[in-house]
């Protein structure tokens, strides 16, 4: 045991998980955290770390956090059936994983939204429980599932606005933001009301809600009838905690200092502690039909990722390095790292995703507080490592591929690491990070109508307009352009086949050149795929970039024809100069791009 708490990689009944042990000794009760559903796990992941690194310190209990089967790192998919039960059942797991791996006597349990609830009905089949938490409960299944049709709607109409071709999309399931729940998993979920279960589901109950609510002070005096000592407090921290964007989720402190109090601690403090992360045991890993799955800690300790092994590997292909997207941790957002990775390995291709130091559960860079500045400082230099730790694994080819922030890192990094062989970017923001973002009415060209605008004329003459505001706009604008070309020019003669992927209503299609010097590069491509929204919510979405990845690898390494992979052409416009302007190549549907 070292003087600080450690955080481990687990696995254990197809759950891939983090055992968080203490500095002190043994201790009598250990804490099992259950996620949220959806996205809503997403948001949390790195509050929920803090959390359970805090639990270690300042309670000395062991504290395990893991993934639902079907979610995160865990082996399955959503589509699987009986989630529900499977959910329950992992919490079980979880529990006597718990339990035998510390040696604690007693447990205590806590969820947050629908963790909360699946905690419940896991805890009246366990024995030992002394203890549940319910932060923000889902207390009744069925007000739950509306809220989530809700959701779902708002969600079309969003993607309905950037693409047409969104909001036509069908799934057999409820939930929003890339994640659902199928017919059997919401039947069993839509039968439960937590103030109608037989008994209360241990001795010591703490309820956080955000708001003073009929439906809490209901299951509060429910418990309280069953002989429960049974708490309540209100936090409207969680707004906060939730929010859709992982990237601007901040962790309700005030709550976490609340429960460690009602836990026993003496310090109630929840400031991040300096933590260990140890290497797996031999045996951690998750199996799957193509092939498994390994967690890995690299860098001295500072890195974590989950490399993803082909049971057939094909000894011509590079590895895959898969980057975060801004603040999801390496799971990806609605699970399409996970999803890719795994699709990938029956094509006999590696694939590491990784997690940068401080996004999901690497270590913190002591002076990068937040994502902005752990991208803005560290992330290339980051996903060096990891490039490096592939080449002493045996993969000397590296690819690169990164949604959104992730497609930044993918592009620096390209440019850095002599063993980088290719480079997927999907809805690159920006090609610098600081960089004022363009509007995506490109400014320039409204300044230059500006021109031919008596009324603009006007308000210059009077006074009424700022002739050296818009003078330093274009001068920016035009030496962003220069910048952008260079960096194009040096991804060209690295001579290392890049593909810049874009939705079609993308902002980042603003930051590109023209058309005409497009067409210079034989390395570099720029391609419009129709079914994309942002960050790849929509089924279709992610199936296209995984078809569009496919495709990119077997051209890159000869490993099969084109048309093997389904789905290539699905969708997809190539930028390139030729005499009438746009190249086009589309699939039926899909919108023809404009000329220059």
């Amino acid at each position: 045991m070292t003087g600080k708490p450690t955080m481990r990689p687990v696995t254990f009944s197809g759950c891939f998980g983090w055992l968080h042990l203490p500095a002190g000794g043994q201790a009598a009760t250990g804490l099992v955290l259950c996620n949220p559903f959806g996205n809503e796990a997403l948001s949390v992941h790195r509050g929920w770390r803090d959390f359970a690194e805090s639990v270690t310190v300042a309670c000395g209990m062991p504290v395990l956090r893991f993934d639902y089967p079907g979610t995160g790192d865990s082996e399955g998919d959503e589509e699987d059936p009986e989630r529900f039960r499977a959910w329950v059942d992992s919490i079980i797991a979880a529990a006597e994983y718990l339990r035998t791996a510390t040696g604690v006597t007693r447990l205590a349990l806590c969820g947050l939204r629908l963790g909360a609830t699946l905690a419940v009905v896991a805890a009246e089949q366990l024995a030992n429980v002394d203890s549940v938490i319910l932060m923000a409960p889902v207390i009744s299944g069925k007000r739950y599932i509306r809220e989530l049709r809700m959701q779902h709607q708002s969600c079309l109409k969003a993607l309905a606005g950037q693409d047409a071709m969104q909001s036509r999309e069908e799934v057999p399931g409820v939930g929003a933001l890339g994640f659902n729940l199928y017919a059997d998993t919401l039947e069993q979920l839509g039968s439960i009301d937590l103030t109608e279960r037989q008994r209360s589901p241990a001795p010591r109950v703490l309820l956080h809600d955000i708001s003073v609510s009929e439906s809490v002070d209901r299951l509060v005096q429910y418990y309280r009838g069953h002989g429960a000592s049974a708490d309540v407090q209100i936090f409207p921290e969680y707004d906060r905690f939730l929010l859709p964007d992982p990237t601007f989720c901040v962790p309700p402190r005030l709550a976490f200092d609340s429960v460690l109090e009602w836990l026993g601690s003496q310090r109630g403090t929840t400031a991040a502690p300096s933590v260990e992360i140890l290497q797996p045991p031999a045996d951690t890993r998750i199996d799957f039909a193509a092939g498994h799955e390994v967690p890995v800690v690299f860098g001295n300790g500072r890195y974590v990722g989950v490399i993803c092994k082909p049971r057939n590997p094909n000894e011509h292909a590079p590895a895959v390095l898969i980057m975060n997207t801004a603040g999801v941790h390496r799971v990806g957002c609605a699970r399409h790292s996970v999803l890719m990775a795994r699709r990938l390995a029956a094509q006999g291709i590696t694939s590491l995703r990784m997690d940068l130091g401080g996004v999901g559960d690497s270590l913190n860079h002591d002076d990068s507080p937040t994502i902005e500045a752990v991208y803005a400082r560290h992330a290339v230099a980051d996903a060096i490592a990891a490039v490096e730790w592939l080449i002493a694994a045996r993969h000397p080819g590296i690819v690169m591929f990164g949604v959104c922030a992730g497609a930044y890192v993918s592009v620096h990094t390209t440019l850095k690491h002599p063993n980088v062989v290719g480079c997927m970017s999907i809805n690159l923001p920006f090609f610098f990070w600081g960089a004022p973002t363009t509007n995506p009415r490109a400014p320039s060209q409204v300044y230059m109508r500006s021109v031919w605008n008596p009324h603009k004329w006007l308000l210059l003459l009077t006074g009424r307009s700022d002739l050296r505001r818009i003078a330093v706009s274009l001068i920016r604008r035009w030496y962003e352009r220069s910048a952008v070309r260079r960096l194009l020019v040096d991804l060209e003669r690295r001579d290392v086949r890049t593909s810049l992927v874009y939705g079609p209503l993308d902002a980042g299609l603003d930051e590109l050149p023209k058309a005409s010097y497009l067409g210079k590069f034989k390395n570099v491509t720029v391609t419009v795929l129709e079914q994309l929204d942002h960050s790849l919510y929509s089924r279709t979405a992610r199936d296209v970039v995984s078809n569009y990845v496919e495709a990119f690898l077997h051209e890159r390494t000869f490993l099969a024809g084109r048309a093997n992979v389904p789905g290539h052409q699905s969708g997809r416009r190539d930028y390139r100069n030729e005499k009438a302007g746009w190249r086009t190549t589309s699939a039926p549907g899909a919108r023809v791009a404009r000329p220059d």
